[in-house]
Parts: C-alpha cells; sequence; structure tokens
C-alpha cells in the first residue's frame, strides 16, 4: 500500500514516522513480548496439545489488528509475520507438516474481503504447506455476546468441517492451527476436534498475541 495518504505518517498514532515500516519507533516500542508461553493442554476438554503465543494483546497490538482485519491495511501481515519470525524461527515451523490457518465463513470473508491469517502466513510458508481444505459452515455469534457457558459452547458446537477427500493426507501428520488472538481457545479447539478424529500425529496452537 502507497505510504500514508496523509503523508510519510503512523498508522498507529498519526504522527510523523521516519521509518520505512507501517508503524513510527516510538510505537513499535510499545509492541510487547510476554515471555514464551508454551501452554500444554493435559485437560480431557482440550483437542489440541500446546499453545504458543508471543505479544501481549495491548492496546498497541489491538490497533495493529484493527486496522489490519476490519480498516484493509493488508500491508500489516508482512509486520506481524516479522513479530512471529522474531521469535519462532524457520525450524519451529519446519517441525509441522501443515500449518491451519482459521478459516472464516463465506459471508465474513465476503465482507472482510480476506482471510488475515492466511494472508500473514503467505509471508512466510509455503502454499503447499498452508492447509485450507477445512471450513466453517455456519456463521456463529460473536462468543464475547453470548452469556453463558452453555451458550458459547453450543454456538461453536460441530461448525468446521475438513474436506473430505484432504482427510486421508493429514493422518498421522503433525499440524499447527493459527489465528491472531488466543482469548479461551474455544474456537481454536473447535477447529482443532476434526483434526482429532482424522488421526493426526499432533495439533498444535500458535497465536499472535494473547489476551
Amino acid at each position: 500500500m502507497i505510504k500514508y495518504i496523509l503523508g510519510n505518517r503512523c498508522y498507529t498514532c498519526n504522527n510523523k514516522n521516519n521509518t520505512d515500516s507501517l508503524i513510527c519507533n516510538l510505537c513499535f516500542d510499545e509492541i510487547k513480548y510476554i515471555p514464551e508461553l508454551n501452554f500444554i493442554c493435559e485437560s480431557g476438554d482440550f483437542y489440541f496439545d500446546s499453545v504458543y503465543s508471543l505479544l501481549e494483546y495491548n492496546y498497541m497490538l489491538k490497533k495493529i489488528i484493527h486496522l489490519y482485519k476490519f480498516e484493509n491495511i493488508r500491508s500489516f501481515s508482512s509486520l506481524l509475520a516479522r513479530l512471529i519470525l522474531k521469535r519462532y524461527k524457520k525450524e519451529f515451523f519446519d517441525e509441522y507438516d501443515f500449518i491451519v490457518p482459521v478459516p472464516l465463513h463465506n459471508k465474513k470473508l465476503k465482507k472482510r474481503g480476506f482471510n488475515q491469517t492466511i494472508k500473514i502466513l503467505q509471508e512466510f510458508i509455503e502454499n503447499e504447506r498452508i492447509f485450507t481444505d477445512i471450513f466453517k459452515i455456519r456463521n456463529t455469534l460473536q462468543q464475547s455476546l453470548l452469556n453463558s457457558k452453555k451458550e458459547r459452547k453450543e454456538n461453536l458446537k460441530n461448525i468446521f468441517e475438513i474436506k473430505e477427500n484432504r482427510i486421508k493426507h493429514i493422518r498421522n501428520k503433525k499440524i499447527l492451527l493459527f489465528d491472531d488472538i488466543f482469548t479461551t481457545g474455544a474456537t481454536l479447539n473447535a477447529m482443532a476436534k476434526p483434526f482429532f478424529y482424522s488421526m493426526v500425529d499432533k495439533i498444535d496452537v500458535l497465536t499472535v498475541g494473547v489476551s
């Protein structure tokens, strides 16, 4: 995308930006890495094994994610990819056969125009290792709008489905699910379920931020 329309400006604070990045150095310094997180899921409630996240979901990351997803500033994909690779190097991703971005329902994809998780992965993962043959078959309500745990669980029940002719290709493979933010993990757990029952060898989760 062309430099910010108001001139050489930072997208997040609107002040003059003397860098080649989308945001200025002051805003970049507000992006906070958390200590390396590897949450191992030992409870039977989870279909995935481990969770990796790298950034604190503070006001700066919220701004960046909002601009990226909802203001259509797609160039942020390269910045987010760079932040990921600062911690998780090529060797980390080489441990997995397929990296799986969270799919959007067709209605949401049409409205937004792109899947933000796919676009980030395309910055550093070969297309043949980005597994996109999983679909969100029902457009769900926003989880934060639901009051009870039962409602939230029902909202996400059996909402993801893997393309039938692709199941044989993932059997006994190592899978890394990828999303932008980890909150309760409910969506990622619902997404992990069809992989679990497809007899994959391992399912881990990586997210940019954790709240």
